[in-house]
């Protein structure tokens, strides 16, 4: 376990915003879990978690916290049979590593995945999505430290609450610290795609049976075509949910604007495009004081000049409210917003 003192939060967050945490703590083993959270109660402050810095932004303060990154790396095997793997993942790995690790081995199931930045122990909270694909179809069981009781265990699938980009774990910040992640994946041979973006890429290619490595490839090539690099423009990636909204009302704006994208949500909801909205309220391509919606998917926002957190709230309240007075729907954010 490693310490640091007074660290550069702006460092810890892919919008590259933020001000300076007291404590920083690097876990190398899951055990070490527990002696951080009796250093955190000797010092009398909160805990936060850091992944990669792709879903978190910390405000301008001077943030008395004690914030804490696992370090961890391993992908075990705990099962095995002629059709699929169950494994054991280390939450400090690097999910794309992870995507990369699964597709090189021929282990389906989240091969969509690929390039979705952060770590395998935020997959959970958010339960990631994209191109067809969600983390808990593929997560098996949930390790966590729980900081009330002090102790270790698991939770099944069925007990965590997935949703669109909703968990449990995300209901309840601060109760539980994930360690590790039970999968399971697929030892078949993939299905095709039938998500459009990658169903038209492969009819382009001709390739009627494409591979776990040609999948994931197609994804990126896709991700990277509407996505921009965080390391060249800081950004969060998509930074407004897709809204979902009941059939009803699906049915009314479709009669309204017949060009809003809408997807089938289950259970009598629809998935309506948020990148729409802003785009139809104006807002693509806009700039707020060095906070800009990108110019390609108006979901995103960028830190594009000296970006600061207030700066940023200004910039979300302008497109949230742009969004509900044109509408009359309620945008949510995705990142976590550290005050």
């Amino acid at each position: 376990m490693k310490i640091i003192e007074n660290v550069d939060l702006s460092k810890y967050s892919y919008m590259k915003i933020g001000g300076t945490g007291r404590y920083l703590i690097e876990i190398e083993k899951d055990l070490e879990i527990k002696e951080a959270h009796d250093f955190a109660k000797e010092k009398d402050l909160p805990i936060v978690f850091l992944g990669s810095g792709s879903n978190t932004i910390f405000s301008d303060d001077n943030h008395k916290k004690v914030f804490i990154k696992f370090k961890t790396s391993d992908i075990i095997k705990t099962y095995e049979s002629d059709n699929f793997i169950n494994l054991k993942v280390s939450a400090g790995l690097d999910w794309d590593r992870f995507v990369d690790w699964a597709a090189s081995n021929s282990y389906s199931g989240i091969e969509c995945l690929s390039l979705i930045p952060g770590t395998v122990g935020a997959s959970p909270i958010q339960n990631i999505g994209a191109y067809g694909q969600e983390a808990k179809n593929s997560i098996l069981n949930v390790q966590v430290y729980e900081f009330e009781t002090g102790k270790f265990y698991e939770i099944a699938n069925s007990e965590c609450d997935f949703s669109y980009r909703d968990s449990i774990f995300k209901k309840n910040i601060g109760k539980f610290a994930i360690v590790n992640v039970g999968f399971s994946l697929s030892k078949k041979e993939p299905k095709m795609p039938t998500y459009k973006d990658l169903s038209l890429y492969f009819l382009a290619q001709q390739t009627k049976d494409p591979s776990l490595k040609k999948i994931r490839q197609a994804v990126i090539e896709i991700r990277r075509q509407k996505l921009p690099d965080w390391q060249k423009e800081p950004n969060c990636g998509s930074f407004f949910k897709n809204p979902i909204i009941d059939n009803e009302l699906a049915k009314e704006m479709m009669e309204k604007y017949p060009s809003l994208p809408q997807y089938n949500a289950g259970a009598g909801k629809t998935k309506i495009s948020g990148g729409w909205l802003i785009e139809k309220a104006g807002f693509k391509g806009k700039s707020f004081d060095g906070i800009k919606v990108h110019n390609k998917s108006a979901l995103v926002l960028i830190n594009s000049k000296n970006g600061s957190f207030k700066k940023l709230e200004k910039a979300i309240k302008i497109i949230t409210d742009g969004v509900k007075n044109k509408f009359d729907i309620d945008l949510e954010i995705e990142p976590n917003l550290i005050k």
